[in-house]
């Protein structure tokens, strides 16, 4: 069947009927979508409450409440399964020429089944993958012996291996203490805020300070499997990691202790996408390394924590801090220590990066595990900040929700340039 073809469209609209997946994911869309093929062609979806009520070629100069256009090359990668859409919609390959890009990202999920209701036209079912040997069975005796140590080997350490530079990088700039910063200043500045500029801050302060502590109960899994594949400065440098991560809940805590002066209940402030990114994907991502320490629960472990929870969501928020604080002049201890904070993250997210980069040199297959974990994560950080602005009318300190998004996505489209370049530095 011709792509692009009447037929073609016939049985995208039928799959989407068929779909119920879909229908509940776009139970609240309510707007007409053209998909346009850059110089070829323009289709029209019909699309209404969950329900496709047509997709035909579009008249010539028609209009749509959303307008997607991609070159050929691009839709072909997509319906061939190559490109993952919402990925794609988030690099910027396939352009958003119309509509509201906060619209498209509450209703990220439904927009990658409308698209993997196309993809299916055509294609054969997959054969069953053959099961994957956890590397935790490959070449560890049942007693869990050592055969030998590398450094009383004749080998020693690599200190130009990337982990290693990180590692004394974390030595050099990563001992401070949270104890130690001046917040003198903070109390007073942030009682002189309003309710609700105060109410946003603790929502902020409340997401960091949860999402510091499930990264560091969460890590461990993490320097197991990398030490029983013998990854000794891999290993080396993930121990400062859980050190720094250690440090920022102690950070955040002061804050509330001395500054907020609230050491009641914030559960409320983590909405249910929140909920869904930290209290589940995340500790189940890298528990599953406790039993199956394969590359591709490695890359999915890496991805949910160094690139979607600190490389995209955490930038974000470093972001909202900044705007907020270093604009109005105020919490000079505070704004002191999300600065020594990030620097600390920054190398965690590089390390991610080489992790990510290593395993698919070693393996090609996994870009593709590391293209789904990142599209299926993403529509909850974006939700994440969705989810924030819609708890404030009008929002506070005037920050504006199509900025932050607009970050997160440019903090997206940068860690994914830099996997799949190649860059491991």
């Amino acid at each position: 069947m011709d792509r692009f073809s009447q037929e073609w469209a016939q049985t995208w609209a039928a799959n989407l009927r068929e779909d119920t997946q879909w229908s509940e994911s776009a139970k609240e869309w309510k707007w007409s979508v053209l998909i346009r093929v850059r110089n070829e062609s323009a289709w029209y979806l019909d699309l209404f409450r969950g329900e496709c009520r047509a997709i035909r070629p579009a008249y010539e100069g028609e209009q749509a409440d959303f307008i997607l256009e991609a070159d050929r090359a691009v839709w072909d990668r997509i319906l061939d399964g190559d490109q993952r859409p919402m990925v794609a919609i988030m690099q910027g390959a396939i352009t958003l020429k119309k509509g509201s890009i906060l619209t498209l990202g509450r209703f990220a999920s439904s927009a990658t089944l409308l698209l993997e209701a196309a993809i299916r036209i055509g294609q054969k079912l997959p054969s069953t993958p053959e099961p994957v040997a956890s590397r935790r069975e490959v070449g560890t005796s049942e007693t869990g012996r050592h055969d030998h140590f590398r450094t009383t080997s004749g080998r020693g350490l690599d200190h130009d291996a990337f982990p290693m530079q990180l590692y004394h990088k974390a030595k050099r700039l990563g001992i401070w203490d949270p104890q130690q910063l001046d917040m003198s200043a903070d109390r007073s500045h942030w009682e002189a805020l309003t309710d609700s500029e105060r109410d946003v801050l603790t929502r902020l302060l409340a997401m960091f300070q949860a999402g510091e502590e499930a990264v560091t109960l969460d890590l461990l899994p993490l320097m197991r499997v990398l030490a029983l594949d013998g990854r000794l400065e891999e290993e080396m440098y993930l121990t400062t990691f859980l050190f720094e991560e250690a440090k920022h809940v102690e950070f955040f805590q002061r804050i509330f202790h001395e500054v907020v002066g609230q050491d009641e209940d914030l559960a409320r402030f983590h909405t249910p996408s929140y909920r869904r990114l930290f209290y589940e994907e995340l500790p189940s991502a890298l528990s599953r390394l406790d039993r199956d320490g394969s590359p591709e629960a490695i890359v999915e472990a890496s991805t949910t924590y160094n690139m979607v929870v600190e490389g995209t969501l955490a930038e974000t928020g470093y972001q909202a801090f900044y705007t907020v604080l270093e604009q109005r002049g105020i919490m000079p201890g505070v704004t002191e220590g999300i600065r020594l904070l990030q620097r600390d993250e920054s190398r965690h997210v590089a390390f991610g990066i080489y992790l990510i980069r290593r395993l698919i040199q070693e393996k090609p297959a996994l870009m593709g595990v590391f293209q789904d974990r990142m599209a299926a994560l993403m529509p909850l950080a974006m939700a994440s900040i969705t989810e924030l602005f819609a708890a404030y009318d009008p929002m506070p300190f005037g920050l504006k929700e199509e900025d932050f998004v607009q970050y997160a996505m440019d903090q997206f489209a940068k860690r994914m340039r830099r996997i799949e370049n190649g860059q491991i530095q």
